[in-house]
């Protein structure tokens, strides 16, 4: 992949200003209360001073809303962003990423992107060219968080109040190997957190293999999660198993930087 391929944004001057009032917009948008400009300076390692100029700017565009000393996502950006399909800038940008690592892999790979606090939706699938090793589409298909790589993820970087939310009361069991007790859910997310990445191992369907790693914004806050996935007689080999996550953890730091441009500065 050629050096223009991975940096569209080459030959052309980032706007500073405008990098800095997304990273606040991205800061407010990960936080589950309403920051202060400290708090907002803090997150996103810059002035106070400049900080609070930028808020006072997206401020009178309705961008942020204010109450006393206390700074949201404004009611024009909601007004704005009801009509945006994330997916649909999103996936031309990542694409040829997850297309390069399938044919590496021979195996199936995808993209999910984050909507709310709770929901992973999957907007690419990558299969492999070679004929007769595709899976099935997974468009539209939703899973278990605690018994999918990606959904993993997901629950991993949640609190453990947002964890019971999400998963209730009762872990369904789709295989015998299916995660089914909460406290054996938490220690697995512990081990995601530490490592980086998740798996699963038959715990979805009989015969399957997957791994899940973040993808995060220029904040932080986790935006998405890619994944491969395939059967277990191509993939139960160790130095595969030990092999793939690693290269699946660089792949989403390509997806991540794809997203965000100025992390590369």
């Amino acid at each position: 992949m050629s050096a223009t391929q991975e940096t569209p944004q080459q030959g052309y001057a980032a706007n500073r200003s405008v990098s800095r009032a997304v990273r606040i917009l991205r800061a407010l948008a990960a936080s589950a209360n309403p920051m202060t400009v400290t708090d907002v300076a803090k997150k996103i390692d810059l002035a106070r001073a400049t900080t609070f100029r930028l808020l006072m700017t997206l401020e009178e565009e309705g961008i942020v809303d204010r109450q006393d000393t206390l700074y949201c996502l404004g009611w024009d950006l909601g007004r704005i962003a009801q009509s945006i399909d994330p997916a649909s800038g999103l996936v031309p940008r990542i694409k040829d990423i997850l297309e390069e690592f399938a044919d590496e892999t021979g195996e199936t790979v995808t993209f999910s992107i984050r909507r709310g606090l709770y929901e992973l939706d999957l907007v690419l699938q990558a299969s492999p060219r070679l004929m007769g090793i595709t899976m099935s589409e997974m468009y539209g298909m939703h899973w278990p968080h605690h018994a999918s790589a990606t959904g993993k993820v997901l629950l991993a970087d949640l609190t453990p109040e947002q964890l019971r939310m999400a998963v209730g009361e009762h872990l369904e069991a789709l295989t015998v190997a299916t995660i089914r007790d909460f406290d054996d859910l938490v220690q697995e997310l512990m081990t995601v957190r530490e490592r980086g990445w998740a798996s699963t191992n038959e715990e979805l369907e009989d015969g399957i293999i997957a791994f899940g790693a973040p993808v995060r914004d220029s904040v932080g806050a986790l935006v998405g999660a890619v994944s491969i996935v395939g059967p277990l007689h191509r993939m139960e080999d160790k130095e595969k198993q030990a092999e793939l996550p690693v290269r699946l953890v660089a792949v989403a730091g390509r997806v991540q930087q794809r997203m965000n441009p100025s992390l590369q500065e």
